[in-house]
């Protein structure tokens, strides 16, 4: 029986305003002892950035053999995504209305990985317990991490971590 492989996965891009297109900067994905992050490079300039992008996130950017083209991004995420072997890869985001949109339009326009669920999937919990301990497990990751809030494979780290401490004991 295939089982399902969870990705968490979160992006940052250039502004939220509904009168701009946003576009994107980063993106960060974390499985169980596995995580893929890259920045573009041609998706987007400064100008484009929102001020809160200038201060918060662009000083967080990693550079170096992370940047890349959206094209390298594309070839390098399917080739990640299906190196998690034959089980269903299914993404998770905490903000999927955002985040989804630039991971859909990247696997339209190159290729969908053979092994990827095309629909993403939000964090939710049918029991309260869990939600709660997912609330919980995230406020404890950022004690530690709070500096690096707006990465997005530092934000992904933590939605996974979350995760996992939610799920304890089951």
């Amino acid at each position: 029986m295939n089982k399902t492989i969870n990705v968490f996965f979160d992006t940052e891009f250039s502004d939220i305003d509904p009168k701009k297109t946003p576009a994107l900067i980063s993106v960060g994905l974390v499985s169980d002892g596995r995580e893929f992050y890259a920045e573009l490079t041609d998706t987007w300039d400064e100008g484009m950035c929102s001020s809160f992008v200038i201060e918060t996130v662009l000083p967080l950017l990693d550079g170096g053999d992370r940047r890349m083209t959206v094209e390298q991004l594309a070839a390098r995420l399917k080739e990640w995504i299906e190196g998690l072997g034959d089980d269903e890869v299914v993404l998770r985001s905490d903000a999927r209305d955002w985040d989804w949109r630039f991971i859909q339009a990247i696997f339209d326009g190159y290729g969908w990985p053979a092994n990827l669920c095309r629909k993403c999937e939000a964090i939710n919990f049918e029991n309260s317990n869990h939600l709660h301990r997912f609330k919980v497990g995230q406020m404890n990751y950022w004690k530690s991490n709070k500096a690096r809030q707006h990465h997005a494979l530092v934000d992904a780290r933590s939605m996974h971590f979350a995760w996992k401490y939610a799920m304890k004991g089951i």
